[in-house]
């Protein structure tokens, strides 16, 4: 179902929903501390584990997820033993745009390792959540070697959600600071540009609602895409490209999150953690990023938002060097951006920037009711928000 959201819509009953000692709550501020020892307890499992985390307070970061937002704890003997969030907000669905769905932050505390029936019962209170008024879809992902997860959500066990794959998605992670002949590229570039009749303006002198104007017709022609309005957009961060006529053209901008949500590593795998120390010397000489020590927090930006022609990959490029310098004004080490893995722009970025991947999985989820829409979808590329995965 499309349309504008409805406050309230996604809420659940305040009588908690029992079984033996087990029971479920929305959270709230008397549950800040135990979700954000959950989050660094449990790190998202891969060759890199890493814990999103959200200090100094989990509650702060809410609002990234849209205006209609739950958090749903399991409590067990009194303690939080597992969480998940649900909201919706406007994206592009098919070019045209809807209230769509996500399921994210699905967590269980190390102690409950095994007992599915939490998790099931949690999807219970998702799917009580969604009968209210939720969306028809809902989008969710999962990194792409945490393979205890993809087994799980991708069993179709009864009274789940159906998880339907659609692509795999690459988060690059690029070093702020680069060589001259990057910037001496870049710079070329820039004053080709110039010579065309393009113009670097701010975004803070141009017009607010022609930039979301321009982010919009960019989005529509990918899947789950935000919907982006004039009073979304941060000024101060952007750079904005306007034609002759002062049209905007292309924009990239910086979204910094770090006083709110951090990532942090928790541990290599075998093979990289004995590697590490020869990988960071490599990286010195050749000037790519370094894996950082365990127990520290990636001092990382997102690029967000993005709206750059698709026939353009030069240009993103440009766009993306002129934000490493705004980003390494603002002291922080990298820049994180991610594609829809069959984007042809990937090979393009990858040779100019030696970044260093992550890649998840990008789900369709829906109950009964949204399989309709979700056989619909085309086969646009997806472009959910990098910042907010």
């Amino acid at each position: 179902m499309d349309g504008a959201a409805v406050a309230g819509e996604l809420t659940l009953d305040d009588e908690p929903r029992s079984s033996n000692r087990l029971h479920f709550e929305i959270a709230n501020e008397s549950h800040d501390a135990a979700l954000r020892e959950l989050l660094r307890d449990t790190p998202l499992a891969g060759s890199i584990s890493i814990s999103l985390e959200r200090e100094p307070s989990f509650f702060a970061a809410e609002s990234l997820l849209g205006p209609e937002h739950e958090t749903v704890v399991a409590l067990e003997n009194g303690a939080v033993v597992a969480a998940g969030s649900i909201s919706a907000r406007q994206r592009f669905i098919n070019g045209e745009a809807m209230r769509v769905g996500y399921l994210s932050g699905l967590r269980l505390s190390q102690s409950c390792r095994g007992r599915a029936a939490i998790l099931r019962s949690g999807y219970d209170e998702f799917r009580r959540i969604h009968a209210r008024g939720g969306p028809s879809i809902y989008l969710s992902s999962i990194i792409a070697d945490n393979e205890p997860a993809r087994r799980f959500l991708e069993r179709g066990l009864e009274g789940m959600p159906t998880y339907r794959f659609l692509s795999e998605f690459v988060t690059l992670v690029i070093q702020c600071r680069r060589p001259t002949r990057a910037w001496n590229s870049t710079s070329k570039f820039l004053r080709k540009l110039q010579r065309e009749g393009f113009r670097f303006i701010p975004e803070c002198e141009g017009n607010s609602s022609e930039i979301a104007g321009l982010l919009n017709r960019y989005n529509r022609n990918y899947q789950f895409a935000p919907v982006w309005e004039a009073r979304d957009l941060c000024p101060d961060n952007m750079e904005v490209i306007y034609s002759r006529t002062r049209t905007p053209v292309a924009c990239a901008g910086i979204w910094d999150q770090r006083a709110i949500k951090q990532s942090v590593v928790r541990s290599y795998s075998g093979a990289l953690r004995w590697a590490r120390p020869f990988m960071n010397l490599v990286a010195t000489v050749i000037g790519t990023s370094r894996l950082p020590a365990v127990g520290d927090s990636l001092s990382h930006v997102y690029v967000s938002p993005l709206a750059v022609d698709p026939d353009q990959p030069e240009l993103m490029q440009h766009l993306i060097s002129l934000l490493r310098t705004r980003a390494e004004a603002q002291s922080a080490d990298y820049l994180t951006v991610g594609f829809d893995a069959r984007d042809p722009r990937l090979p393009h970025l990858r040779r100019a920037f030696h970044s260093r991947e992550y890649k998840s999985r990008i789900y369709v989820v829906y109950w009964e009711d949204g399989a309709a829409l979700a056989r619909s979808l085309d086969d646009r590329l997806l472009a959910p928000e990098v910042a907010t995965l």
